[in-house]
């Protein structure tokens, strides 16, 4: 059996709370879902997050992200990819903003079921509508191309702790000043065959910001996620 594997449709729905400060400096609540096939050969997943929070009656953050990915041979030494990466969140300056990735992973280590440690590269296109509510101070590309670099790790932790970790760095490749930076730690923790609580601490960091942006978010969440 290949490492983290599951030859089956994985359906998942979370609900959790979560700390944020950057752009936004509150306590809000997070909606996550996503559908994975975990298949030898095409692997194929898709999700979406949405975020909420106000302070006396007023909105003070909602956004929502989501994804599709496919990999091909994933468990293989060397193996290709591609996905589609969509946010909208105007209280993180972006009407919208839609990636496309092509690129390929090579996995370093793993042992099956334990842990498996991985390296990817992937050539990036971005698309953003900044809200900017100031047309003349406009001045940001809207369409760029980035290479990204990511290295993750995944680890268990006894018989019922997952530790996952992601880190991308995606700098523009027409100048390398203009970056973004993410990271995800999660540390999942089975309650019984279908229920988790999840413990989750997200960074990301970007170099251009519109005006009157914060570059970094952060967010710390607590949450429950059902996997069926």
């Amino acid at each position: 059996m290949p490492a983290m594997s599951q030859s089956k449709w994985v359906y998942q729905l979370g609900l959790g709370g979560t700390l944020n400060s950057g752009n936004i400096n509150n306590i809000g609540f997070r909606n996550t879902g996503s559908i994975d096939r975990n298949d030898s050969v095409l692997a194929f997943s898709t999700s979406y997050r949405f975020l909420y929070s106000e302070e006396n009656h007023v909105t003070t953050n909602m956004g929502l992200d989501g994804g599709m990915k496919l990999d091909y041979m994933q468990y293989d030494r060397w193996s290709p990819f591609c996905a589609m990466e969509f946010i909208s969140n105007h209280f993180k300056g972006y009407d919208f903003k839609i990636s496309f990735l092509a690129g390929a992973k090579y996995r370093i280590y793993t042992i099956p079921g334990r842990c498996d440690y991985s390296i990817s590269a992937a050539l990036v296109g971005d698309y953003a509508n900044y809200h900017i509510t100031d047309p003349i101070a406009d001045t940001l590309d809207r369409v760029l191309m980035r290479i990204s670099l990511r290295g993750k790790i995944v680890q268990r932790i006894g018989e019922s702790t997952m530790l996952k970790h992601m880190t991308f760095y995606q700098p523009s490749i027409i100048d390398y000043s203009d970056f973004i930076i993410s990271s995800i730690t999660k540390v999942e923790n089975k309650l019984n065959s279908h229920l988790f609580l999840d413990i989750i601490f997200e960074y990301d960091y970007r170099s251009v910001v519109p005006e009157e942006r914060s570059r970094y978010d952060v967010a710390t969440e607590i949450a429950l996620r059902l996997k069926f």
